[in-house]
């Protein structure tokens, strides 16, 4: 960075990065320097100093995730894609991508009705995006975060008359420990679920819904009114 600054000045460098709106972040490998602390604060970066192997990991990807957009430049912009249907297990029909008879599982455009062996792809006959529900959602979890849950008071595991509370919703382990004693858990502050340690990693890092929400959303659904 250093050395592709503007010859004599790097702040006036860092000013036509804030200028442009560009959001500089550095992780440092060394002591902690003033001129990358000071570029990431008017830019509106993070700065983080590495303090080893397993540390430096961390800062890297606590940066995979895309940052939110700067609401001037987030254009909005509508991309058509379809929804493909899965075809038979004996169905026989050409498939666009290898150009070739296949017999089996595929995915047929809902457009132009044309095979495609595997999703997300592009119809190579029409150009239509095809992807599937559970691609588009998977899309969108970074957007959309699950609240973290809260950690079950004492009081609340104690009372084990209602046997949701003594197992987890999720994998409907038992969560007292030995002696019957209320063991380490956690709540979802929306539905009041309980889940363990284990399957509160699983939905926060893999699942991206919860299950105790998705069950009271399917069990009361929304009736139209048609007065």
């Amino acid at each position: 960075m250093l050395s592709t600054c503007d010859p004599g000045d790097i702040m006036e460098t860092i000013q036509k990065c804030k200028e442009s709106k560009i959001r500089c972040s550095v992780i440092g490998l060394s002591a902690e320097m003033f001129i990358c602390k000071h570029l990431c604060q008017e830019t509106g970066g993070t700065y983080s100093v590495a303090l080893d192997e397993s540390h430096s990991k961390e800062l890297i990807l606590e940066h995979a995730p895309p940052p939110p957009a700067i609401a001037e430049f987030a254009i909005a912009s509508l991309i058509k894609m379809g929804f493909p249907q899965r075809a038979g297990e004996g169905s026989i029909s050409i498939c666009s991508c290898h150009k070739e008879v296949k017999v089996g599982v595929g995915y047929t455009c809902p457009r132009c009705k044309a095979r495609v062996c595997e999703l997300p792809t592009e119809c190579r006959i029409c150009g239509l995006q095809l992807v599937s529900s559970p691609h588009l959602a998977r899309s969108y979890h970074h957007l959309f975060p699950i609240a973290p849950f809260d950690e079950a008071t004492p009081s609340r595991l104690n009372d084990l008359h209602n046997i949701s509370r003594s197992t987890c919703f999720g994998c409907q382990q038992s969560l007292l420990a030995s002696g019957n004693k209320a063991g380490l858990c956690v709540a979802c502050p929306k539905c009041k679920k309980h889940f363990c340690l284990e399957c509160d990693i699983y939905i926060h890092e893999s699942l991206h819904n919860c299950p105790g929400c998705e069950s009271l959303r399917q069990s009361n659904p929304v009736v139209a009114n048609e007065g």
